[in-house]
Protein backbone atom coordinates (compact mmCIF):
# COMPACT_ATOMS: atom_id res chain seq x y z
CA UNK A 1 0.00 0.00 0.00
CA UNK A 2 1.27 3.51 -0.96
CA UNK A 3 0.49 6.74 1.74
CA UNK A 4 1.45 9.98 1.58
CA UNK A 5 2.80 9.68 4.93
CA UNK A 6 4.58 6.86 7.01
CA UNK A 7 5.31 7.01 10.26
CA UNK A 8 6.75 3.99 11.52
CA UNK A 9 8.27 2.24 14.04
CA UNK A 10 6.62 4.16 16.75
CA UNK A 11 4.32 3.47 19.93
CA UNK A 12 0.96 4.53 19.20
CA UNK A 13 -1.03 5.42 22.04
CA UNK A 14 -4.41 6.43 19.98
CA UNK A 15 -6.46 8.93 22.36
CA UNK A 16 -9.01 6.12 23.26
CA UNK A 17 -7.10 5.16 26.88
CA UNK A 18 -5.96 1.95 25.40
CA UNK A 19 -2.61 0.49 25.87
CA UNK A 20 0.25 1.77 23.65
CA UNK A 21 1.00 -0.47 20.39
CA UNK A 22 4.10 -0.85 18.56
CA UNK A 23 2.67 -0.33 15.06
CA UNK A 24 2.71 2.18 12.09
CA UNK A 25 0.47 5.01 10.73
CA UNK A 26 -0.29 5.63 7.34
CA UNK A 27 -1.77 8.83 5.96
CA UNK A 28 -3.22 9.86 2.69
CA UNK A 29 -5.18 12.54 1.66
CA UNK A 30 -5.04 13.84 4.89
CA UNK A 31 -6.46 11.38 6.63
CA UNK A 32 -5.61 8.36 8.71
CA UNK A 33 -5.96 5.15 6.24
CA UNK A 34 -4.06 2.81 8.74
CA UNK A 35 -2.70 2.05 11.96
CA UNK A 36 -0.96 -1.42 11.81
CA UNK A 37 2.01 -2.96 11.33
CA UNK A 38 3.10 -1.71 7.27
CA UNK A 39 6.32 -3.53 6.54
CA UNK A 40 6.72 -2.78 3.23
CA UNK A 41 4.67 0.16 2.38
CA UNK A 42 5.91 2.91 0.42
CA UNK A 43 5.26 6.66 1.06
CA UNK A 44 6.39 9.87 -0.35
CA UNK A 45 7.46 10.78 3.30
CA UNK A 46 8.65 8.37 5.75
CA UNK A 47 8.80 9.52 9.45
CA UNK A 48 11.20 7.47 11.73
CA UNK A 49 9.52 7.36 14.87
CA UNK A 50 11.57 4.47 16.39
CA UNK A 51 11.86 5.50 20.41
CA UNK A 52 8.85 7.84 20.16
CA UNK A 53 5.39 7.90 21.24
CA UNK A 54 2.52 8.65 18.25
CA UNK A 55 -0.28 10.86 19.12
CA UNK A 56 -3.38 12.20 18.29
CA UNK A 57 -2.82 16.06 17.83
CA UNK A 58 -3.02 17.81 20.98
CA UNK A 59 -6.43 19.97 21.46
CA UNK A 60 -6.23 22.57 23.79
CA UNK A 61 -9.78 23.56 25.04
CA UNK A 62 -8.97 27.18 26.51
CA UNK A 63 -6.61 29.95 25.18
CA UNK A 64 -6.83 33.56 23.95
CA UNK A 65 -4.04 32.25 21.06
CA UNK A 66 -6.10 33.26 17.94
CA UNK A 67 -5.10 36.97 16.71
CA UNK A 68 -1.62 35.23 17.65
CA UNK A 69 -1.94 32.51 15.28
CA UNK A 70 -2.33 35.07 12.01
CA UNK A 71 1.63 36.06 12.37
CA UNK A 72 3.86 37.23 14.89
CA UNK A 73 7.10 36.08 17.30
CA UNK A 74 3.76 33.25 19.08
CA UNK A 75 2.28 32.11 15.19
CA UNK A 76 3.85 28.80 16.08
CA UNK A 77 3.94 28.56 20.06
CA UNK A 78 0.85 25.78 20.00
CA UNK A 79 2.32 23.48 17.27
CA UNK A 80 5.64 23.63 19.36
CA UNK A 81 4.16 22.06 22.03
CA UNK A 82 2.35 19.50 20.15
CA UNK A 83 -0.80 21.13 19.72
CA UNK A 84 -3.11 20.79 16.41
CA UNK A 85 -6.37 22.47 17.41
CA UNK A 86 -7.68 25.30 19.82
CA UNK A 87 -11.13 26.32 21.19
CA UNK A 88 -11.20 29.93 19.86
CA UNK A 89 -13.51 32.87 22.24
CA UNK A 90 -12.38 31.66 25.68
CA UNK A 91 -13.99 33.56 28.39
CA UNK A 92 -16.76 34.72 25.76
CA UNK A 93 -13.99 37.19 23.86
CA UNK A 94 -14.41 38.21 20.39
CA UNK A 95 -15.24 40.66 18.30
CA UNK A 96 -18.28 39.35 15.78
CA UNK A 97 -21.07 40.13 14.99
CA UNK A 98 -20.88 43.61 15.71
CA UNK A 99 -21.42 46.79 14.12
CA UNK A 100 -18.13 49.11 13.72
CA UNK A 101 -18.91 51.65 16.77
CA UNK A 102 -19.27 48.19 18.95
CA UNK A 103 -16.30 46.58 17.40
CA UNK A 104 -14.53 49.78 18.65
CA UNK A 105 -15.39 49.43 21.43
CA UNK A 106 -14.89 45.43 22.36
CA UNK A 107 -11.71 46.27 20.50
CA UNK A 108 -10.15 48.54 23.09
CA UNK A 109 -11.41 46.18 26.16
CA UNK A 110 -10.20 43.15 24.40
CA UNK A 111 -6.47 44.89 23.78
CA UNK A 112 -4.81 44.13 26.74
CA UNK A 113 -5.46 40.33 25.98
CA UNK A 114 -4.80 40.71 21.97
CA UNK A 115 -3.15 44.07 21.09
CA UNK A 116 -4.00 45.48 18.33
CA UNK A 117 -2.59 44.05 15.19
CA UNK A 118 -2.87 44.77 11.67
CA UNK A 119 -5.89 42.41 10.64
CA UNK A 120 -8.01 45.55 9.19
CA UNK A 121 -10.88 45.23 12.00
CA UNK A 122 -13.67 45.69 9.07
CA UNK A 123 -15.80 42.66 9.19
CA UNK A 124 -19.37 43.05 11.03
CA UNK A 125 -20.51 39.58 10.35
CA UNK A 126 -19.40 35.47 11.64
CA UNK A 127 -18.12 34.57 8.46
CA UNK A 128 -16.20 37.97 7.79
CA UNK A 129 -14.51 37.39 10.67
CA UNK A 130 -13.46 33.66 10.57
CA UNK A 131 -12.68 34.07 6.70
CA UNK A 132 -9.66 36.34 8.59
CA UNK A 133 -7.93 32.96 9.43
CA UNK A 134 -8.07 30.93 5.77
CA UNK A 135 -4.57 29.99 4.55
CA UNK A 136 -2.87 32.21 7.28
CA UNK A 137 -2.70 29.71 10.87
CA UNK A 138 -0.44 26.84 11.63
CA UNK A 139 -3.18 24.73 13.36
CA UNK A 140 -7.26 24.37 13.67
CA UNK A 141 -8.86 26.73 15.05
CA UNK A 142 -12.56 25.66 16.57
CA UNK A 143 -15.04 28.36 17.09
CA UNK A 144 -17.11 29.01 20.41
CA UNK A 145 -20.45 31.71 20.29
CA UNK A 146 -18.48 34.50 21.88
CA UNK A 147 -21.15 35.53 24.49
CA UNK A 148 -19.43 39.08 25.16
CA UNK A 149 -19.68 40.23 21.64
CA UNK A 150 -23.27 38.71 21.07
CA UNK A 151 -24.32 40.55 24.69
CA UNK A 152 -22.70 43.93 23.50
CA UNK A 153 -23.98 43.48 19.92
CA UNK A 154 -27.53 43.27 21.06
CA UNK A 155 -27.42 45.49 24.51
CA UNK A 156 -24.28 47.43 24.99
CA UNK A 157 -22.61 47.36 27.99
CA UNK A 158 -25.55 48.84 29.56
CA UNK A 159 -26.48 46.63 33.43
CA UNK A 160 -29.89 44.99 34.20
CA UNK A 161 -31.93 42.13 31.80
CA UNK A 162 -32.47 42.02 28.16
CA UNK A 163 -35.87 43.60 26.88
CA UNK A 164 -37.40 40.97 24.90
CA UNK A 165 -35.98 42.59 21.50
CA UNK A 166 -32.31 42.43 23.18
CA UNK A 167 -33.16 38.99 24.40
CA UNK A 168 -34.58 37.57 20.66
CA UNK A 169 -30.96 39.75 18.97
CA UNK A 170 -29.19 37.81 21.31
CA UNK A 171 -30.34 34.40 20.32
CA UNK A 172 -30.11 35.43 16.69
CA UNK A 173 -26.26 36.07 17.16
CA UNK A 174 -25.67 33.25 18.83
CA UNK A 175 -27.60 30.92 16.34
CA UNK A 176 -25.23 32.85 13.82
CA UNK A 177 -22.24 31.99 15.24
CA UNK A 178 -23.85 27.64 15.79
CA UNK A 179 -25.04 27.89 12.12
CA UNK A 180 -20.55 29.10 11.40
CA UNK A 181 -19.68 25.52 13.36
CA UNK A 182 -19.33 27.07 16.75
CA UNK A 183 -19.56 23.91 19.67
CA UNK A 184 -20.93 25.22 22.12
CA UNK A 185 -20.66 29.41 23.99
CA UNK A 186 -18.11 30.91 26.35
CA UNK A 187 -18.86 33.24 28.63
CA UNK A 188 -16.80 35.21 31.09
CA UNK A 189 -18.76 36.17 34.12
CA UNK A 190 -16.26 37.82 35.78
CA UNK A 191 -15.64 40.09 32.69
CA UNK A 192 -18.12 42.84 31.33
CA UNK A 193 -20.48 42.75 30.18
CA UNK A 194 -21.15 39.24 31.50
CA UNK A 195 -20.87 40.60 35.00
CA UNK A 196 -23.72 42.02 34.31
CA UNK A 197 -26.03 39.31 33.15
CA UNK A 198 -28.52 37.61 35.70
CA UNK A 199 -29.26 33.44 35.56
CA UNK A 200 -31.91 33.94 33.38
CA UNK A 201 -30.00 35.57 30.60
CA UNK A 202 -27.84 32.51 30.45
CA UNK A 203 -30.12 30.04 30.60
CA UNK A 204 -32.25 31.58 27.93
CA UNK A 205 -29.10 31.32 25.63
CA UNK A 206 -27.95 27.92 26.88
CA UNK A 207 -31.45 26.45 26.22
CA UNK A 208 -30.47 27.31 22.02
CA UNK A 209 -27.08 25.93 22.78
CA UNK A 210 -28.46 22.44 24.32
CA UNK A 211 -30.68 22.37 21.36
CA UNK A 212 -27.90 22.05 19.26
CA UNK A 213 -25.70 20.03 20.96
CA UNK A 214 -23.33 22.08 22.25
CA UNK A 215 -21.17 23.20 25.58
CA UNK A 216 -21.61 25.64 27.83
CA UNK A 217 -18.32 26.84 28.62
CA UNK A 218 -18.20 29.76 31.46
CA UNK A 219 -15.05 31.78 33.26
CA UNK A 220 -17.94 31.03 35.74
CA UNK A 221 -18.48 33.95 38.92
CA UNK A 222 -16.38 32.77 41.02
CA UNK A 223 -12.96 30.67 42.19
CA UNK A 224 -11.33 29.57 45.48
CA UNK A 225 -13.10 31.34 48.04
CA UNK A 226 -16.38 31.94 46.43
CA UNK A 227 -15.90 28.49 43.98
CA UNK A 228 -19.21 27.11 45.85
CA UNK A 229 -21.33 30.10 44.61
CA UNK A 230 -19.51 29.70 41.25
CA UNK A 231 -20.15 26.01 40.21
CA UNK A 232 -23.75 26.50 41.74
CA UNK A 233 -24.48 28.93 39.49
CA UNK A 234 -22.91 27.55 36.11
CA UNK A 235 -24.71 24.20 37.43
CA UNK A 236 -27.96 26.10 37.90
CA UNK A 237 -27.65 27.08 33.87
CA UNK A 238 -27.13 23.60 33.15
CA UNK A 239 -30.07 22.08 35.19
CA UNK A 240 -32.31 24.79 34.26
CA UNK A 241 -31.38 24.53 29.94
CA UNK A 242 -30.14 21.33 29.33
CA UNK A 243 -26.68 22.27 28.17
CA UNK A 244 -23.54 20.64 28.45
CA UNK A 245 -20.97 22.39 30.91
CA UNK A 246 -17.17 22.69 30.53
CA UNK A 247 -16.11 25.03 33.98
CA UNK A 248 -12.92 26.72 32.76
CA UNK A 249 -9.62 26.47 34.26
CA UNK A 250 -10.87 25.16 37.38
CA UNK A 251 -8.32 24.22 40.28
CA UNK A 252 -9.65 21.03 42.46
CA UNK A 253 -9.05 21.95 46.01
CA UNK A 254 -11.39 19.94 48.82
CA UNK A 255 -14.45 22.53 47.99
CA UNK A 256 -14.28 22.62 43.87
CA UNK A 257 -14.19 18.27 44.25
CA UNK A 258 -16.85 18.41 46.85
CA UNK A 259 -19.07 21.08 44.11
CA UNK A 260 -18.52 18.50 41.38
CA UNK A 261 -19.20 15.64 43.09
CA UNK A 262 -22.70 17.40 43.75
CA UNK A 263 -23.30 18.64 40.60
CA UNK A 264 -23.00 14.67 38.92
CA UNK A 265 -25.22 13.51 41.79
CA UNK A 266 -28.04 15.58 40.26
CA UNK A 267 -27.38 14.68 37.03
CA UNK A 268 -25.52 17.86 35.82
CA UNK A 269 -23.12 17.34 32.27
CA UNK A 270 -20.00 18.30 33.61
CA UNK A 271 -15.92 18.83 32.83
CA UNK A 272 -13.51 21.41 33.04
CA UNK A 273 -9.97 22.84 32.40
CA UNK A 274 -7.16 23.86 34.00
CA UNK A 275 -3.35 24.79 32.95
CA UNK A 276 -0.61 23.07 34.98
CA UNK A 277 0.84 26.06 36.65
CA UNK A 278 -0.03 27.98 40.56
CA UNK A 279 -0.28 31.02 38.85
CA UNK A 280 -3.12 33.10 37.41
CA UNK A 281 -2.74 35.84 34.05
CA UNK A 282 -5.33 38.80 33.76
CA UNK A 283 -5.66 41.91 33.24
CA UNK A 284 -5.06 44.36 36.17
CA UNK A 285 -8.78 46.14 36.07
CA UNK A 286 -9.73 42.75 37.82
CA UNK A 287 -8.30 43.84 41.01
CA UNK A 288 -11.25 46.97 40.97
CA UNK A 289 -14.64 45.87 42.58
CA UNK A 290 -16.98 44.64 39.73
CA UNK A 291 -19.02 47.89 40.22
CA UNK A 292 -15.80 49.91 39.22
CA UNK A 293 -15.29 47.56 36.11
CA UNK A 294 -18.98 47.96 34.93
CA UNK A 295 -19.80 49.48 31.77
CA UNK A 296 -16.59 48.28 29.97
CA UNK A 297 -12.79 49.99 29.24
CA UNK A 298 -14.13 53.46 29.09
CA UNK A 299 -16.04 53.86 31.87
CA UNK A 300 -13.23 52.07 34.36
CA UNK A 301 -10.40 54.12 32.56
CA UNK A 302 -12.84 57.55 34.11
CA UNK A 303 -13.05 55.76 37.54
CA UNK A 304 -9.33 54.82 38.09
CA UNK A 305 -8.72 58.99 36.36
CA UNK A 306 -10.97 60.69 38.97
CA UNK A 307 -9.79 61.61 42.37
CA UNK A 308 -13.08 61.20 44.22
CA UNK A 309 -13.74 57.84 42.25
CA UNK A 310 -10.21 56.57 43.26
CA UNK A 311 -11.43 57.36 47.03
CA UNK A 312 -14.56 55.12 46.72
CA UNK A 313 -12.52 52.42 45.03
CA UNK A 314 -9.49 51.99 47.21
CA UNK A 315 -11.09 49.79 50.10
CA UNK A 316 -11.82 47.43 47.72
CA UNK A 317 -9.22 47.43 45.95
CA UNK A 318 -6.75 47.07 48.37
CA UNK A 319 -9.07 43.94 49.70
CA UNK A 320 -8.45 42.39 46.40
CA UNK A 321 -5.46 42.73 46.11
CA UNK A 322 -4.26 41.14 49.23
CA UNK A 323 -6.60 38.41 48.65
CA UNK A 324 -3.85 37.71 46.01
CA UNK A 325 -0.18 36.11 46.14
CA UNK A 326 2.53 37.88 44.27
CA UNK A 327 1.71 40.34 41.10
CA UNK A 328 4.30 40.42 38.75
CA UNK A 329 3.54 42.37 35.42
CA UNK A 330 3.62 40.07 32.26
CA UNK A 331 2.19 42.67 29.77
CA UNK A 332 2.42 46.92 30.00
CA UNK A 333 1.66 49.14 27.08
CA UNK A 334 4.39 51.81 26.54
CA UNK A 335 5.87 50.33 29.89
CA UNK A 336 8.08 47.91 29.09
CA UNK A 337 10.44 48.64 31.43
CA UNK A 338 8.19 47.20 34.39
CA UNK A 339 7.21 43.99 32.81
CA UNK A 340 8.78 41.01 34.85
CA UNK A 341 8.63 43.18 38.07
CA UNK A 342 6.61 42.85 40.98
CA UNK A 343 3.86 45.29 41.82
CA UNK A 344 4.58 45.27 45.60
CA UNK A 345 8.17 46.48 44.89
CA UNK A 346 7.26 48.63 42.74
CA UNK A 347 5.11 50.04 45.01
CA UNK A 348 7.86 50.44 47.89
CA UNK A 349 10.07 51.90 45.63
CA UNK A 350 7.87 55.26 44.59
CA UNK A 351 7.00 55.26 48.84
CA UNK A 352 3.07 54.39 47.66
CA UNK A 353 0.63 51.50 49.01
CA UNK A 354 0.15 48.89 46.29
CA UNK A 355 -3.63 49.87 45.59
CA UNK A 356 -2.07 53.67 45.04
CA UNK A 357 0.37 52.34 42.58
CA UNK A 358 -1.82 50.32 41.07
CA UNK A 359 -4.53 53.19 40.14
CA UNK A 360 -1.53 55.21 39.30
CA UNK A 361 -0.44 52.22 36.71
CA UNK A 362 -4.02 51.86 35.05
CA UNK A 363 -4.04 55.84 34.85
CA UNK A 364 -0.73 55.81 33.14
CA UNK A 365 -0.97 53.43 30.53
CA UNK A 366 -4.43 53.55 29.56
CA UNK A 367 -5.69 50.49 31.77
CA UNK A 368 -3.86 48.13 29.51
CA UNK A 369 -1.42 45.85 32.19
CA UNK A 370 -1.64 42.09 32.35
CA UNK A 371 -0.45 40.41 35.71
CA UNK A 372 0.85 37.05 36.20
CA UNK A 373 -1.16 36.22 39.98
CA UNK A 374 1.03 34.00 42.06
CA UNK A 375 -1.02 31.51 44.11
CA UNK A 376 -0.76 32.42 47.99
CA UNK A 377 2.70 30.75 49.70
CA UNK A 378 -0.57 29.03 52.03
CA UNK A 379 -1.77 27.26 49.27
CA UNK A 380 0.28 23.82 48.19
CA UNK A 381 0.25 24.30 44.45
CA UNK A 382 1.81 21.18 43.13
CA UNK A 383 -0.54 19.01 45.27
CA UNK A 384 -3.79 20.81 44.07
CA UNK A 385 -2.41 20.71 40.50
CA UNK A 386 -1.57 16.94 40.64
CA UNK A 387 -5.23 16.52 41.82
CA UNK A 388 -6.97 18.34 39.19
CA UNK A 389 -4.76 16.97 36.29
CA UNK A 390 -5.66 13.61 37.64
CA UNK A 391 -9.01 13.85 37.97
CA UNK A 392 -11.41 12.43 35.75
CA UNK A 393 -13.44 15.08 34.03
CA UNK A 394 -10.37 16.93 33.82
CA UNK A 395 -9.29 17.61 30.47
CA UNK A 396 -6.31 20.16 29.57
CA UNK A 397 -5.78 23.75 28.17
CA UNK A 398 -3.26 26.26 28.19
CA UNK A 399 -5.65 29.89 29.01
CA UNK A 400 -2.32 31.57 26.84
CA UNK A 401 -2.15 34.78 26.68
CA UNK A 402 0.75 36.22 24.03
CA UNK A 403 1.31 39.71 25.13
CA UNK A 404 4.30 41.55 26.64
CA UNK A 405 7.25 40.74 27.18
CA UNK A 406 7.05 38.22 30.01
CA UNK A 407 3.97 36.38 29.33
CA UNK A 408 2.47 33.54 31.52
CA UNK A 409 4.56 30.62 31.07
CA UNK A 410 1.11 28.31 30.52
CA UNK A 411 1.13 29.34 26.35
CA UNK A 412 4.27 27.57 25.87
CA UNK A 413 5.01 24.62 27.59
CA UNK A 414 1.66 23.46 29.48
CA UNK A 415 0.98 20.28 27.04
CA UNK A 416 4.96 19.15 27.83
CA UNK A 417 4.22 19.49 31.82
CA UNK A 418 0.82 17.60 30.98
CA UNK A 419 2.22 14.47 29.24
CA UNK A 420 5.96 14.47 29.81
CA UNK A 421 6.33 15.79 33.39
CA UNK A 422 3.06 14.57 35.34
CA UNK A 423 3.36 10.92 33.55
CA UNK A 424 7.04 10.64 34.53
CA UNK A 425 6.37 12.09 37.95
CA UNK A 426 3.36 9.54 38.36
CA UNK A 427 -0.15 11.75 38.08
CA UNK A 428 -1.23 9.66 35.30
CA UNK A 429 -0.17 6.98 32.60
CA UNK A 430 1.09 8.42 29.22
CA UNK A 431 -2.41 6.52 28.06
CA UNK A 432 -4.41 8.56 30.36
CA UNK A 433 -2.46 11.44 30.15
CA UNK A 434 -3.01 11.37 25.87
CA UNK A 435 -6.68 10.56 26.30
CA UNK A 436 -7.15 14.28 28.59
CA UNK A 437 -5.82 16.10 25.74
CA UNK A 438 -6.79 14.46 22.50
CA UNK A 439 -10.13 12.30 23.03
CA UNK A 440 -11.52 13.71 25.32
CA UNK A 441 -12.14 17.41 24.50
CA UNK A 442 -12.64 16.26 20.78
CA UNK A 443 -15.35 14.11 22.69
CA UNK A 444 -16.76 16.57 24.19
CA UNK A 445 -16.67 19.22 21.51
CA UNK A 446 -18.24 17.60 18.77
CA UNK A 447 -14.65 17.40 17.17
CA UNK A 448 -15.84 13.35 16.28
CA UNK A 449 -13.41 12.95 13.33
CA UNK A 450 -10.05 13.96 15.60
CA UNK A 451 -8.94 13.12 19.11
CA UNK A 452 -8.36 9.34 17.79
CA UNK A 453 -5.62 7.59 15.87
CA UNK A 454 -7.44 5.20 14.02
CA UNK A 455 -8.57 4.97 10.08
CA UNK A 456 -10.68 7.51 8.25
CA UNK A 457 -10.34 10.07 10.93
CA UNK A 458 -8.41 13.58 10.11
CA UNK A 459 -4.91 13.19 10.37
CA UNK A 460 -3.95 15.60 13.49
CA UNK A 461 -0.63 13.71 14.88
CA UNK A 462 1.92 14.41 17.24
CA UNK A 463 5.12 12.72 17.80
CA UNK A 464 6.86 12.95 20.98
CA UNK A 465 9.56 11.68 22.84
CA UNK A 466 8.18 10.54 26.18
CA UNK A 467 11.36 10.33 28.37
CA UNK A 468 12.39 14.32 27.17
CA UNK A 469 8.99 15.99 27.05
CA UNK A 470 9.11 18.31 29.25
CA UNK A 471 8.64 22.72 29.69
CA UNK A 472 11.57 24.58 29.20
CA UNK A 473 9.80 28.26 30.01
CA UNK A 474 10.59 29.99 32.85
CA UNK A 475 9.30 33.08 34.67
CA UNK A 476 12.12 35.29 33.39
CA UNK A 477 12.06 33.48 29.56
CA UNK A 478 8.80 32.20 28.81
CA UNK A 479 9.00 32.15 25.37
CA UNK A 480 10.82 29.17 24.93
CA UNK A 481 9.38 25.91 23.38
CA UNK A 482 9.00 22.98 25.67
CA UNK A 483 11.75 19.51 24.58
CA UNK A 484 11.14 16.80 23.33
CA UNK A 485 8.48 17.22 20.44
CA UNK A 486 9.92 15.63 17.27
CA UNK A 487 6.61 15.68 14.56
CA UNK A 488 3.67 17.54 14.40
CA UNK A 489 1.10 16.78 11.67
CA UNK A 490 -2.26 18.99 10.66
CA UNK A 491 -4.27 16.99 8.39
CA UNK A 492 -0.98 15.35 7.55
CA UNK A 493 0.68 18.14 6.47
CA UNK A 494 4.15 18.70 8.67
CA UNK A 495 4.10 22.14 10.82
CA UNK A 496 7.07 20.77 12.93
CA UNK A 497 9.42 18.19 11.78
CA UNK A 498 12.39 17.15 13.79
CA UNK A 499 11.81 19.60 16.55
CA UNK A 500 11.62 22.58 14.18
CA UNK A 501 8.67 24.67 12.47
CA UNK A 502 8.30 24.19 8.78
CA UNK A 503 6.55 27.52 8.45
CA UNK A 504 3.40 25.36 6.52
CA UNK A 505 0.08 27.22 7.54
CA UNK A 506 -2.27 24.24 6.84
CA UNK A 507 -4.86 24.62 9.73
CA UNK A 508 -8.29 25.65 9.25
CA UNK A 509 -11.60 26.93 10.96
CA UNK A 510 -13.36 23.73 11.97
CA UNK A 511 -16.31 23.07 13.40
CA UNK A 512 -18.99 20.24 15.10
CA UNK A 513 -18.31 17.33 12.84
Amino acid sequence: MDFDVLISGGEVVDGTGAPRRRVDVGISGGRVVAVDRLEGSSAARVIDARGLTVAPGFIDVHVHSELARLGGVDQFAGVLDGVTAELMSPDGFSWAPLPPQRLREVKDYLQVFYGDPDIGWDWTSVADYLALFEGRIPNHLVPQAPHLAIKVAAMGWKPGPPSDEEARAMRSHLVEWLDAGAVGMAAGLEYQPGALSDVSELVDLCRVVAGAGGVYAPHQRGYWSRVASGCRESFDIGRRSGVKVHISHLAMDDAAASMLEEAQASGVDVTFDMYPYSAACTHLLMMLPEWAQAGGYQASMERVTSPSERQRLRPETAVRIAERGEITLSSVENGEELEGRSLGDLASESGSQDVDFLFDLLAGHAGRALAVYHWPESVDGEAILARTIAHPLYMGSTDGIYMGSRPHRRGFGTFARIVGEHVRGGTLTLEQAVRKVTALPAERFGLHDRGVLKAEMWADVTVFDPRALADQSTWENPRVSPSGIAHVLVEGEAVVSGGRVTGALPGRIVGRS
